[in-house]
């Protein structure tokens, strides 16, 4: 747990998500997911990143890397409010967990809320409610990112009952995710109906 001596308060670390990551990950991730990853590499030729949110992070759990895409570290985190994938997450929280996500990046000083206001915060989470699938340029975001010209399309993909949160998406740079956008979008539809048929047939 973390302590926040602002409130006083607990909040669970980051190091929640890797104590617990291992129930019931092998072999849905590492199995159903994993192949699901490699053929939308085959699809886009683009890379391809498993995510999941920590804290106020995202953490890219697995990657698959493309042939001629910017390479992605697995272990890679992200803030969430820095990312298409991350407000994919909020946007499925309540709105008062979103928040305290908000404040917390804020008061770990990794986001200037004079640049993105809690009003602005609440807007963009607004957007996102009805939006399953992200397509995010790195220009777009609130701050400056190191893949300047690089974009991400995303998705929350279906868990088991108890699974920890999982999205996938495809990164490559912003003028071929372009041209590529119906195609990735599409494999994205067919990866989330197979693994939602998988996750039914557990029930």
């Amino acid at each position: 747990m973390d302590f926040d001596s602002e409130t006083y308060g607990y909040m669970p670390s980051g190091r929640i998500g890797h104590l617990t990551s291992w129930i019931g990950a092998g072999d849905y991730e590492q199995h159903l997911v994993l192949d699901e990853m490699w053929r939308l590499r085959e699809v886009t030729q683009e890379s391809v990143v498993l995510a999941t949110p920590i804290g106020i992070y995202l953490e890219y759990v697995e990657t698959v890397q493309g042939s001629e895409s910017i390479r992605m570290k697995r272990g890679t985190r992200r803030l969430l409010v820095q990312t298409g994938t991350g407000w994919l997450f909020l946007s499925r929280i309540s709105e008062d967990e979103a928040l305290s996500i908000y404040w917390q990046t804020v008061g770990a000083e990794l986001l200037d809320r004079s640049k993105f206001s809690e009003a602005q915060f609440l807007q963009k989470l607004a957007r996102h409610r009805d939006t399953d699938l992200s397509f995010v340029h790195a220009r777009e975001l609130v701050s400056p990112t190191a893949h300047w010209g690089a974009a991400m399309l995303s998705m929350i993909i279906p868990v088991p009952p108890g699974h920890r949160k999982l999205a996938i998406g495809a990164h490559g740079l912003s003028e071929r995710l372009n041209e590529k956008q119906e195609q990735i979008s599409a494999e994205l539809a067919r990866i989330s109906q197979t693994l939602s048929d998988h996750v039914q047939q557990l029930h």
